[in-house]
């Protein structure tokens, strides 16, 4: 009887020892806080931009001199012509319009600098885009103008090139 006696006194402090174990885990979970959040998403129109029609980067006519010139086209299409070089006809800088959701600010960036190839070479233009962000109303656009390198051995001929513009909301 003793033996068990003895038995019964440790499965008795067992249980106890295991009762108050669950019973300090309960009183923890008494303590627990806990709080809600919301998520939220607002979806809008995704930005474009576009080549306004007829409103490409334009530096002119120009005849090379004993050296070498610049000639800029400013975002406003206004035309300045290094005194080495002669400069003539219809100018403009590159037009873009933009779409998007209203109220957005966008960012407005173009490449730095565009090769203009043909004749017999190429020159290039430095580019610089109007304004660099805009908060978008309905009516939104910018433009590009640049300032072209025209060394004094360039050959007679037309040149082009092409350049990229990105514009991505902020």
């Amino acid at each position: 009887m003793g033996t068990r006696h003895m038995k019964i006194q440790l499965a008795k402090a067992a249980l106890c020892g295991s009762m108050l174990i669950a019973a300090s885990f309960g009183a923890n979970s008494a303590h627990a806080a806990t709080a809600n959040a919301d998520a939220k998403a607002r979806i809008i129109t995704q930005v474009s931009v576009a080549k306004v029609a007829g409103q490409d980067l334009d530096f002119g006519a120009i005849v090379p001199g004993a050296s070498s010139g610049t000639v800029t086209i400013a975002s406003t299409g206004v035309r300045t012509c290094a005194a080495a070089l002669t400069c003539s006809g219809t100018t403009s800088a590159a037009g873009f319009s933009i779409s998007g959701a209203s109220g957005e600010t966008v960012l407005i960036s173009s490449a730095p600098s565009v090769t203009l190839t043909g004749g017999a070479g190429s020159m290039t233009a430095t580019l610089s885009p109007s304004i660099s962000t805009l908060v978008l109303d309905g009516t939104d656009g910018f433009t590009v103008g640049g300032v072209l390198t025209v060394p004094s051995s360039v050959a007679a001929g037309s040149y082009s090139g092409q350049f990229n513009v990105t514009v991505n909301y902020q």
